[in-house]
């Protein structure tokens, strides 16, 4: 088995955990004290999903950070990740993607839109060939579509790739393992599917993400069919209600590419010219752009705790002598 135990450790660190979806979207923020400039978030999709705090990733942790990516590829140089069992490699390419996108826009940061990065030959961040393993170059797309996509039937895959924006699934807050890949892949996916970012109704009928439309010639071939049934499998009732009543296609057409952090990409900074209420915490000084995102998460937590939504789960693995049911295909 591989050992993810150094990136579990990270993602403990770097990660803000944001709840389920309200499905409600943020109302647009107030203008910071003095000016009518408001900092910060203003997507209406800042409060779903986790976050990664990309404000505070510097110095010897971004130095740990392209270390491990450095690390991953050799171990993938080293060993013919095809002979392992599925799901040790479903777990390598899951964490070796999102390491390579946490790393990449922390090399960058401040980064207000990671999909318009570009790396060193030119292409856009998706497509630029960031690692090489057994002489292949690949990039994010590479490893989602040619690697995973193709050779994994269960949709479920596609939840585990972060994309550093908001639009993507979440990154979680573990690193995938071949034991936990099922339970984890699930949580990803039921939180995305019922948020605002994976699924909504509107006047022209059901929406999507368009992460689904990406994935559809390798998950969804008849489109609105494969996606109904799919959906089925994943919204809570009151939205399989919403779905099932509404006959019009289900299209793919919503997607935030505003960065994943808590600031909007414009980092933990005081903006010259202008007032910021700062706060100190443990010798640090918050900027009120930071202060403000803290402050809309506490008030969301607190309306998941009204409505009974925040608790605690405990899933425990059933021992099975039949290997087909615990790998994903």
């Amino acid at each position: 088995r591989l050992d993810f135990s150094d990136w579990d450790r990270v993602l403990k660190g770097i990660l803000t955990y944001g709840g389920p979806s309200l499905r409600e979207k943020a109302r647009r923020p107030r203008a910071l004290t003095g000016t009518r400039f408001a900092m910060g978030h203003r997507s209406p999709y800042r409060l779903e999903g986790n976050k990664v705090v990309f404000e505070e990733i510097e110095g010897e942790l971004l130095v740990q950070l392209n270390q491990y990516v450095d690390d991953l590829v050799s171990l993938g140089n080293a060993r013919d990740i095809s002979t392992l069992p599925r799901n040790e490699q479903l777990a390598y390419w899951l964490n070796l993607h999102n390491a390579i996108v946490v790393t990449e826009i922390a090399n960058r940061y401040p980064v207000m839109r990671p999909a318009r990065i570009e790396g060193e030959d030119g292409q856009r961040f998706h497509d630029t060939k960031w690692v090489t393993i057994k002489g292949v170059p690949l990039s994010l797309r590479n490893i989602r579509e040619d690697i995973v996509y193709r050779n994994w039937s269960d949709p479920v895959v596609m939840y585990g790739f972060f994309h550093g924006d908001i639009g993507s699934p979440s990154l979680q807050r573990t690193a995938y393992t071949s034991e936990t890949l099922r339970r984890t892949l699930r949580a990803s996916a039921d939180e995305f599917a019922n948020s605002l970012r994976g699924f909504q109704m509107g006047r022209t009928g059901p929406s999507v993400s368009r992460l689904y439309r990406d994935a559809a010639p390798f998950f969804f071939p008849d489109f609105d069919a494969d996606m109904r049934s799919h959906l089925n499998g994943l919204l809570k009732a009151e939205l399989r209600e919403e779905l099932g009543a509404d006959r019009s296609p289900v299209r793919a057409k919503q997607y935030e590419y505003i960065v994943a952090d808590l600031t909007g990409g414009r980092g933990n900074r005081i903006p010259a010219g202008l007032l910021q209420i700062t706060d100190r915490r443990e010798g640090q000084v918050i900027s009120s752009t930071m202060q403000r995102a803290l402050r809309e998460q506490h008030d969301k937590y607190e309306e998941l705790q009204k409505r009974g939504l925040l608790g605690t789960v405990t899933i425990e693995d059933i021992d099975t002598d039949d290997p087909a049911d615990t790998v994903i295909r």
